[in-house]
């Protein structure tokens, strides 16, 4: 018997409804929001009625970029597996909107031993459909604004930083206009140090993929343009830049990390003496955006903390709306999401007051309820409440 197209693509729904009810939950999104979702999940009785059993790779802790969370939900029975791989909000965004199409890479069930592997990648993977997905932005405002999620909500609010490296410009502070002129790629240090003469070397951007909600508050606030394809580059930890279309000898484009942690950490790099792969001479610098928590761990490495529009990162900057790099976070979950489904009760859970909101730490991610200011998006600005 032959099944047209239409007819499979519910078949395959349908099937993917039921592994969801039978105990299994696929979660993806935000990498600059993933310990605050960790720490809601492995708290007890807030999803699940104990502490969960966690099985980590790659990255290690909160941060690990491969999550597995085996308990009993609240509200539930018998053994639910909450499985999570955070590859960049713009990515979850299309995953749960595109739920029975795109599958994403979770850790192969035979590998949950309720270990931290630390930066070790899972050696066996499975693929699945994803159900729940975090965003550092509300769905008009990403590359997949349809079809619809009909299920969301807000959060919290999510902040980022801009660092440096060790380079050629030592300056302290970033302004709009100075980063759109880096993401075209061909930028002075002069336009960032006002020094006259400093025109032989060059500012760049090292940045996210396109699948990053950080990349799109970035370019949003900065006013470059969300879709606006950019001229980014990369370094390593040493400061050498990188050939990112080996071996084609291609140094800049629309290219970018998937892991805001790993992006950060090459802001270790001095490049003060590194040859400038892309336009020839000796030295330059670069500029790069993270969560405030990845930005911190460059900054521990040897970057350099950057005010912003010469406003210096504070919860209080932002809460008051002062200071303009933060966005609003969001859960989704897809519109295939049964009721009362395993994926259906983790949502509900998360999505509460008491979930994933209670436990914004207060500097990566600030609870709604102590926000003085609002935002509609990426492209707007704040208003005092």
């Amino acid at each position: 018997m032959k099944l047209n197209k239409s007819v499979l693509a519910v078949v395959l729904g349908l099937g993917m409804t039921c592994l969801t009810q039978a105990g299994n939950v696929y979660m993806s999104g935000s990498t600059a929001m993933r310990s605050i979702v960790y720490n809601t999940l492995i708290a007890p009785g807030v999803v699940f009625q104990s502490a969960p059993s966690v099985t980590l790779f790659n990255g290690g802790g909160s941060s690990a970029n491969y999550m597995a969370f085996v308990g009993t939900l609240v509200g539930g029975s018998g053994s639910t597996t909450v499985q999570c791989h955070w590859s960049g909000s713009e990515a979850g965004i299309l995953n749960v909107a595109s739920n029975t199409v795109v599958t994403v890479d979770f850790i192969d069930p035979t590998l949950l031993d309720g270990t931290d592997h630390g930066s070790a990648l899972p050696g066996l993977t499975q693929q699945h459909a994803v159900d729940l997905a975090m965003g550092d932005n509300d769905q008009p405002y990403s590359r997949t604004p349809k079809p619809t999620l009909t299920k969301k909500a807000p959060v919290g609010v999510i902040t980022f930083k801009w660092i440096r490296n060790k380079g050629l410009w030592t300056g302290t502070n970033v302004t709009d206009s100075m980063i759109r002129q880096a993401f075209s790629g061909f930028c002075p240090r002069a336009v960032f140090s006002g020094v006259n003469g400093e025109t032989n070397d060059y500012v760049y951007v090292s940045g996210r993929n396109n699948q990053s909600g950080t990349r799109v508050n970035a370019f949003g606030t900065c006013g470059y343009g969300i879709l606006t394809i950019p001229k980014q580059i990369e370094i390593n930890n040493s400061g050498v830049m990188q050939d990112l279309d080996a071996p084609n000898g291609v140094y800049a484009g629309d290219f970018g990390y998937e892991s805001g942690g790993t992006l950060c950490k090459t802001m270790q790099g001095d490049t003060t003496a590194s040859a400038d792969l892309w336009n020839g001479g000796t030295g330059f610098s670069v500029v790069a955006y993270g969560g405030v928590g990845d930005a911190d761990a460059g900054i521990a490495l040897g970057a350099v903390e950057l005010s912003y529009n010469g406003v210096k990162f504070s919860p209080q900057t932002v809460i008051e709306g002062t200071y303009g790099f933060w966005g609003n976070d969001y859960i989704f979950a897809a519109n295939n999401v049964v009721a009362n489904s395993e994926a259906d009760k983790t949502y509900t859970r998360l999505a509460a007051t008491t979930g994933i909101n209670a436990y914004c730490d207060g500097v990566k991610a600030i609870k709604l309820t102590d926000m003085h200011c609002t935002r509609p998006g990426p492209t707007g600005d704040p208003a005092h409440n």
